[in-house]
């Protein structure tokens, strides 16, 4: 059998036992199934954190925007960075304090707690649940590009290994599951990064023959490309300065605002790990991103003239390493989507076993039910997201799709979620007209570009203007929150220990696993 396909299915195995194993520690609780008890420890917050970040995106399409655009890219390696940093630092301990003290297990949790609305709540879930289910299938793609390269496995035949891989560890150990093979996924991610920026400076001479060589790559007749200098600066004729901005604010403002990224911070033990996990990722990541940049320019020198700029990581793959090591670093490439998947599916199931179906619908519901409930969404969405990869007519088609929905995240959410901890006047009637108003106007300009204003170079600028100004006049011209609501988010419990003056809070608990 193809070494290749004896890995990746050996990985998948060995993920699936580490999902079996997290089950073994299950309860059949919400907390339990949801939030893994709110008992992981940094390491495994950091571990969950960052490989929910790394996707298909970071390692097949960003290294291939490296490898035909530039360094430019770099601005998308800011924006990835940028709410690593703005969560480590400002949002890490109030949203674990949420959730400690207030039970919250979810980002509708959060929103419905700040911004009281059955309507909110439920709009928020349906939209996590319609985007993500997207989502998966955009990353299941991800399995097919690297395995086509390598092995004579259908189209389809790849989408269903991994997206029933991910369904099974998932579906049993929930959480935890999602958390520990999270952790096993950016391991090796980062092992294939370390192992493939090594031979390419090896195989270069260095860094500095590296930048040289590629500074120097030409353009191919009819590639689209940018070449020569430009492939080193902080601009080009590509990514002009207002694209540069544009993109930068999508990715930055869409990071922000993912429930799938956001919500790893529940799963901590206590507060400390919390905010260490979210900052200790910061260098792990530094080091794939920028192993990413150095990776393509490699391959652009290597490999100049590539049929599909997906393939610049896997072809510096394939032709520098040896055969064992090759499969064990495209795995590395693999656990991206992977991870992210499991993540989305966690995060759709809870949105409807518990979102909406115990907060809405029926209150009284025991929590095992909820948890079962959760597990056949967990069916069904992966049925619906292979679906969805059947019928995709292209791979640019879905991909459009998810970033599509990722800026329409970013610009119906962001405004709330920072008037959660950062604007007292913030009520709910601003949050539900500014998230209505973001996605459909986001949306609107994607569905029919005439929309789009000249001056703006992506749906995300008008959209986010539009979302900001409706949040901020709706919560001037309505009532204030009640003072319960302001005390809850604003009171003692969300002060830093040290600083509050009930002494019966001035200890944060710690849940132990």
């Amino acid at each position: 059998m193809n070494i290749f396909v004896v890995v990746f299915l050996l990985y998948l195995l060995f993920l699936i036992v580490l999902g079996y194993l997290a089950s073994k520690k299950r309860e059949e609780t919400v907390d339990d199934y949801y939030v893994a008890g709110r008992s992981m420890n940094k390491w495994v917050v950091a571990g969950t954190y960052g490989a929910s970040f790394m996707s298909a995106g970071t390692f097949i399409g960003q290294m291939g925007a490296n490898y035909s655009t530039g360094w430019a890219q770099i601005w998308n390696f800011n924006a990835t960075l940028l709410p690593m940093f703005i969560l480590a630092a400002f949002f890490a301990k109030k949203f674990w304090r949420i959730g400690y003290y207030y039970k919250a297990r979810s980002m509708p949790d959060l929103i419905a707690l700040r911004y009281p609305s059955k309507f909110t709540r439920g709009f928020y879930s349906i939209l996590i649940l319609l985007i993500y289910t997207v989502g998966m299938a955009a990353m299941y793609l991800g399995i097919f590009t690297v395995l086509s390269l390598v092995t004579d496995l259908s189209y389809m035949t790849c989408i269903i290994i991994g997206a029933v891989a991910v369904l099974l560890y998932s579906l049993w150990g929930g959480a935890r599951a999602v958390a520990w093979t999270d952790t096993a996924c950016l391991v090796i991610m980062i092992f294939a990064i370390v192992v493939s920026v090594s031979v390419a400076l090896y195989n270069s001479g260095g860094f500095t023959n590296l930048v040289t060589a590629y500074s120097q790559a030409t353009v191919p007749e009819g590639k689209p490309w940018v070449g020569g200098s430009e492939l080193v600066s902080s601009t080009n004729s590509y990514l002009s300065l207002s694209m540069v901005i544009s993109f930068f604010l999508v990715w930055s403002m869409g990071n922000l605002s993912q429930p799938h990224q956001m919500t790893r911070v529940y799963l901590a033990k206590d507060e400390k790990a919390a905010i260490s996990g979210v900052a200790l990722i910061l260098i792990p990541n530094c080091i794939i991103l920028i192993g990413g940049l150095i990776i393509a320019a490699y391959a652009r020198v290597t490999y100049p003239n590539l049929d599909k700029i997906d393939y610049a990581f896997p072809s510096v793959v394939l032709g520098s390493l040896p055969s064992i090591v090759a499969a064990i670093v495209l795995v590395g490439i693999i656990a991206a989507v992977l991870s992210t998947a499991s993540t989305m599916l966690i995060i759709s199931a809870q949105c409807t076993g518990y979102d909406i179906y115990q907060k809405l619908i029926n209150p009284n519901v025991s929590e095992k039910t909820v948890v079962k409930i959760s597990r056949v969404t967990m069916v069904v969405c992966t049925i619906i997201s292979i679906l969805i990869a059947y019928f995709a007519q292209t791979v640019q088609g879905i991909f459009f799709l998810w970033s599509s929905a990722f800026a329409m995240m970013g610009a119906g959410v962001l405004p709330s979620l920072i008037g959660v901890f950062y604007w007292k006047r913030a009520n709910s009637k601003a949050c539900l007209t500014s998230m209505v108003i973001g996605f459909t106007s986001t949306a609107a300009m994607y569905i029919f570009p005439s929309l789009l204003p000249d001056w703006a170079v992506h749906p995300i600028l008008p959209g986010l203007i539009l979302s900001v100004s409706a949040f901020v006049i709706v919560a001037l011209c309505t009532r204030k929150p009640d003072d319960e609501i302001i005390e809850m988010f604003f009171g003692e419990k969300m002060k830093d220990p040290k600083k509050r003056k009930e002494p019966a809070i001035a200890q944060v608990g710690t849940v132990n696993e």
